[in-house]
């Protein structure tokens, strides 16, 4: 059996004195992981590296066969693609699955809340792992090859098919990739922004190539720069410009960033959804920002950065009353200040 068939298989997805007392524990973390991955338990942003973990990294030659291997997969897709968009790396998106790499777990997904960007977009996932070292071009490549099993709209079985599916999900735009030697085990993990697999028997719309965008087609693909829509925008692929969702006073500017200033959640956030429906549901914290906790640190009018007000509940998903968020404020304050201190 060669090492293409023994390596892997990849997988795809897409109380005030406790909260006083693990204080200084969420201080540390603050200097490592932002504020706004730190409200989402367990975000892969903050994982700990594994001991087992080494020589991890993607270097700069793979981030361009990553990036290159998946444009020409997506460029010579059959049947053809009316809108498929140019994929561009994206450091954020590369720091989580470093991150989550380096937790070496193997084939296991974290969860898609897990992986998201607060304030920006959902993240979709595909992972390989192996005891034989694979080229990245061989790595997407085993994940395209899924091409075999699949029937555009037809029904498709997502376990077999799921990994070439995001490969050419059409309004992916962004992409970011770890590796880290785990033991024997080689751990590739591949990000992908927005998440694609939203309807996994119909990555992409079939026709004409690049009719969909005829003010920005290049190679018969959509090339907007690497330019995403945040917060549930939406792209107009021939101007690369962005619609944003309502309030206008929340989604700001050319890309739609969140402005937790002036943001009310409208009244069906709590009346349709609860907080677990964050985790669940990829719209609801784009839509209820201020139920899931991505208000207020990941808008960009955070001034404090990762001193800030760990919204309504802690790292452990409880709640903190106003008083447990303003001592923590302060504490986190004084402790970034001493930290700061110290190092000059």
């Amino acid at each position: 059996m060669g090492p293409g068939h023994c390596l892997f298989l990849a997988m795809v997805w897409t109380g005030a004195l406790s909260a006083i007392a693990s204080a200084d524990q969420r201080q540390k973390r603050a200097l490592r992981c932002p504020a706004k991955y730190q409200v989402i338990p367990n975000h892969s942003a903050c994982l700990e590296k594994s001991s087992m973990a080494s020589n991890s990294g993607v270097i700069d030659a793979d981030k361009t066969t990553i990036v290159d291997s998946h444009n020409s997969y997506r460029a010579g897709v059959v049947p053809t693609a009316v809108l498929m968009y140019k994929m561009y790396w994206d450091d954020e998106i590369a720091m989580i699955a470093q991150n989550y790499a380096d937790a070496c777990k193997g084939l296991v997904h974290d969860s898609g809340r897990q992986r998201s960007i607060p304030g920006r977009f959902s993240v979709g996932q595909n992972l390989a792992a192996g005891d034989y070292d694979v080229s990245w071009g061989n790595i997407v490549k085993l994940w395209y090859d899924e091409v075999k099993d699949f029937t555009m709209n037809g029904t498709n079985n997502f376990g077999r098919v799921g990994h070439y599916t995001q490969v050419v999900s059409a309004n992916s735009i962004l992409i970011g990739c770890g590796f880290a030697l785990c033991g024997t085990t080689r751990n590739y993990v591949c990000n992908y922004g927005p998440a694609g697999n939203m309807d996994y028997n119909n990555p992409y719309r079939a026709g004409t190539a690049c009719s969909g965008c005829t003010g920005s087609c290049s190679g018969d693909l959509c090339d907007c720069s690497g330019k995403v829509c945040l917060n549930g925008g939406t792209m107009d692929p021939s101007t690369c410009s962005c619609s944003c969702k309502t309030p206008a006073t929340t989604y700001v500017g050319a890309t739609c960033q969140l402005n937790c200033s002036t943001h009310t959640d409208n009244p069906g956030c709590t009346t349709h959804y609860s907080p677990s429906h964050c985790d669940q549901y990829v719209n609801v914290p784009e839509d209820c920002p201020a139920l899931c906790n991505v208000c207020p640190c990941a808008g960009i009018d955070n001034i404090i950065g990762d001193a800030c007000i760990l919204g309504s509940r802690d790292n452990g998903g409880n709640r903190l009353e106003p008083f447990q968020q303003s001592l923590f404020q302060i504490s986190a304050l004084l402790y970034l200040l001493t930290v700061g201190f110290l190092q000059l």
